[in-house]
């Protein structure tokens, strides 16, 4: 291909999950995580470690090997905004990010191609699908005939807009979330194909399950990654693409529920009897999707043990009801409390969300000592107050480039942060909310879960895979204790959450769509 006539693809993305019980968010909170306009994008995926979304690397680094020469490839890069799951985006925050989409389309030029980096499950003040406002907005400017292919992330929450607005509508594969940069890649395949004369056709069948987040990892033996499984075995000369979003059932809107997303090459009969057959067996699955938590007094009670006898295994705790990675303030105080009141040893937590406490640190300087307050200046009534008397173990920038994970080879940023011990508990204390993603979110402050007796993660799941080195699942306990993103569904109000549903409502039934023919 000659680099005189590049192929011209536009790159945007809006990527928030949602949590709609949460506080709104706004510019700052993007800032924290990523919020990149024009050639700022350009310019962060040459980066070692890029801040970028790992799906607009995979997308560009294909693109750029496809199109043989780097000039036969050239992005046309608008805005990728970011955020650490939250509250609704504020309302002027979103209008501003669509006003500069809107803009950056229009004044292009002439394009081959969008490519949308959304999250799916988000939500702004006065917008209920934000995502879906994305979605059309690319296709309203750039018309029907310019091949437009989104990533999502698999607890999207499905719109008609965001299955009738692309041409190829692709999910990640894996809980924890480690297929990013390949779904990039296959966006990327799957414009190229539309490029040589594909046509593609879409279609969707929603269910009224709603599976708590414990429950949609993807791992072997779980029924979330079964159905996945059984998703890929379609793919074929008719069949592009299938994603199976099992949605976010913290956002509380009336398209939650798990949707089978199916992705033709221009068979629209086929993509719909995919799409059905998978929901009739997701469906018949149903009964797995049930939560088992480890109450906290059984938490505290082998904790215990594991601190006081050395030839027991150690344990990794996470606490799934407050998790940043969900919307959870990443602060509630349960455990510890629970842990230093039965004088648990050698626990180690973390990452806990508090930045009035660790300027308290900064203050004292490492080797200091202090009495920390805990929650000084939370206002969300779950996030309980806490007092001990500290000793200053580390002070750091909060910046690193994790090992393991989900975030292997991105830059991490935790804001100021520090490592403060009392009793038998050794906890690191962050800046910028965000979930304990790897044994790297520790090791950065010269601590590290594989000494500890007993290591408690402000995460649902995606701790796994950065973990998964030190710990096998039957060492891995999932808390029951309250807050934001509590694994028991009963405890909320929801509004907008289509009833009944399975299993919140355990006499749900449903029927499939009828077969095209």
């Amino acid at each position: 291909m000659s680099s005189a006539n590049p192929k011209r693809v536009a790159i945007l993305g809006f990527a928030l999950e949602t949590n709609r019980f949460a506080e709104p968010c706004g510019e700052h909170q993007f800032r924290e995580r990523c919020l990149l306009y024009g050639d700022e994008i350009t310019e962060d995926i040459k980066r070692p470690a890029p801040l970028l979304h790992r799906g607009i690397v995979g997308f560009t680094e294909t693109m750029e090997a496809h199109l043989a020469s780097r000039g036969a490839f050239e992005p046309v890069p608008i805005v990728f905004a970011a955020a650490v799951p939250n509250g609704p985006a504020e309302q002027s925050f979103f209008e501003h990010l669509l006003a500069t989409m809107r803009d950056g389309l229009a004044n292009a030029g002439p394009l081959d191609g969008v490519y949308i980096c959304e999250h799916g499950a988000g939500l702004a003040v006065g917008y209920d699908d934000p995502d879906g406002e994305v979605f059309q907005l690319v296709r309203d400017v750039v018309g029907p005939d310019v091949p437009v292919v989104a990533t999502l992330d698999l607890h999207a929450n499905v719109s008609e807009r965001m299955v009738t607005a692309p041409d190829v509508f692709i999910a990640y594969l894996t809980n924890p979330h480690m297929d990013r940069f390949e779904r990039g890649v296959e966006a990327a395949e799957s414009m190229i194909e539309m490029w040589g004369g594909v046509k593609t056709a879409l279609a969707s069948v929603r269910l009224p399950l709603v599976g708590p987040s414990v429950t949609l990892l993807t791992a072997e033996g779980h029924p979330y990654g079964d159905l996945i499984r059984l998703g890929q075995t379609k793919l074929d000369d008719d069949i592009m693409n299938v994603s199976v979003t099992a949605g976010f059932a913290f956002s509380d809107t009336d398209r939650n529920g798990m949707t089978i997303t199916v992705t033709s090459r221009g068979d629209m009969t086929k993509a719909h009897n995919v799409a059905r057959e998978l929901a009739i067996a997701g469906w018949a699955d149903r009964e797995r999707y049930q939560t088992r938590l480890t109450s906290l007094d059984d938490a505290v009670r082998m904790a215990l043990a594991a601190g006081t006898d050395p030839a027991l295994p150690n344990i990794l705790y996470c606490d799934p009801a407050d998790n940043p990675g969900g919307g959870g303030r990443g602060n509630t105080t349960y455990i510890i409390k629970a842990f230093h009141e039965a004088g648990v040893e050698g626990a180690l937590f973390g990452v806990f969300n508090d930045k009035p406490l660790v300027d308290a640190a900064f203050a004292a300087g490492e080797g200091g000592e202090f009495h920390a307050h805990f929650n000084s200046e939370e206002a969300n009534t779950m996030s309980e107050p806490f007092e001990a008397d500290v000793t200053v173990e580390k002070l750091t920038d909060g910046e690193f480039v994790p090992e393991y994970g989900a975030t292997k080879g991105n830059t991490v940023q935790l804001g100021r942060a520090c490592l403060l011990a009392f009793g038998g508990i050794k906890i690191a204390v962050i800046s910028n909310r965000q979930q304990c993603l790897s044994n790297d979110f520790f090791r950065h402050f010269g601590a590290d879960a594989a000494a500890a007796r007993c290591t408690v993660v402000k995460s649902r799941g995606h701790f796994r895979a950065g973990f998964a080195h030190l710990f096998p699942p039957e060492r891995i306990y999932e808390v029951d204790v309250p807050g934001l993103t509590s694994q028991n569904l009963q405890s909320f109000e929801w509004k907008n959450l289509p009833r009944p549903v399975y299993p919140l409502d355990p006499e749900t039934t449903w029927q499939p769509p009828v077969p095209m023919t």
